[in-house]
């Protein structure tokens, strides 16, 4: 991971370098969104029967855009972001829902196309991200011969990163610009740590990749401040 954050600052410095002489219009506002959700799990020596199901969750923050002539700029955000699954179970037990929410703040590098006031835009970047809520469902009664891993505060991982991408379209009216994008976001971290054993569940291995997927869909309201 440290490899390829020190290859995207790279590119950013180039991107910035090349652009040191360009006119920049820059954007700030907010945004708000829906997240769809689910995890991959796997043990590297036992497998995994775990399944998941997609879990709905909201996202909100700022986002601060600025963008250079040659159609390259870049996008940061600060979030609140719920991401997290349903793990299905074939025993008639009712899905085991976990809620994670996270401050997120990606960095993101963009190509945008289009003129005037209507502009379309690709992008792709990391993030890095910190817990700061853990919501789940009641424990099911009963799990036995069904593999169960829930995710535990005190010993699982707050802290992750990974990559994210999108496409998107802004359209600037006279009373601001609305922005339109979907994503999708990639955990390299594993949320579980595995290295520990679980003093709370009866779990027989605790899943060695434990990965978040989000696919997200979100609106910006944003002011530009023209030219600089």
């Amino acid at each position: 991971m440290q490899k390829a954050i020190f290859i995207f600052l790279v590119f950013l410095g180039i991107t910035l370098s090349n652009g040191a002489n360009a006119q920049r219009k820059t954007y700030l506002g907010v945004k708000g969104g829906y997240n769809l959700s689910k995890a991959y799990f796997f043990h590297s020596f036992f497998g995994s029967d775990i399944v998941t199901g997609f879990e709905s969750g909201f996202q909100g923050g700022i986002i601060a855009m600025n963008y250079l002539r040659n159609h390259v700029g870049l996008q940061a955000e600060l979030l609140y972001s719920q991401k997290g699954w349903r793990q299905k179970f074939s025993n008639g037990e009712p899905d085991f829902v976990t809620e994670l929410s996270y401050v997120e703040l990606p960095l993101l590098v963009n190509i945008y196309s289009g003129k005037d006031r209507l502009h379309f835009f690709a992008n792709g970047g990391c993030f890095v991200e910190y817990l700061v809520n853990v919501k789940q469902s009641a424990t099911p009664s009963d799990v036995s011969g069904q593999e169960f891993s829930p995710f535990e505060e005190s010993r699982d991982n707050k802290f992750g990163y990974g990559f994210r991408g999108g496409i998107g379209t802004f359209y600037d009216f006279n009373f601001g610009t609305i922005l339109l994008e979907s994503s999708f976001t990639y955990s390299l971290s594993d949320m579980m740590d595995a290295g520990q054993l679980s003093s709370h569940t009866s779990t027989d291995h605790i899943p060695t990749t434990s990965k978040n997927m989000v696919i997200g869909f979100s609106l910006a309201y944003m002011f530009s401040f023209g030219e600089l």
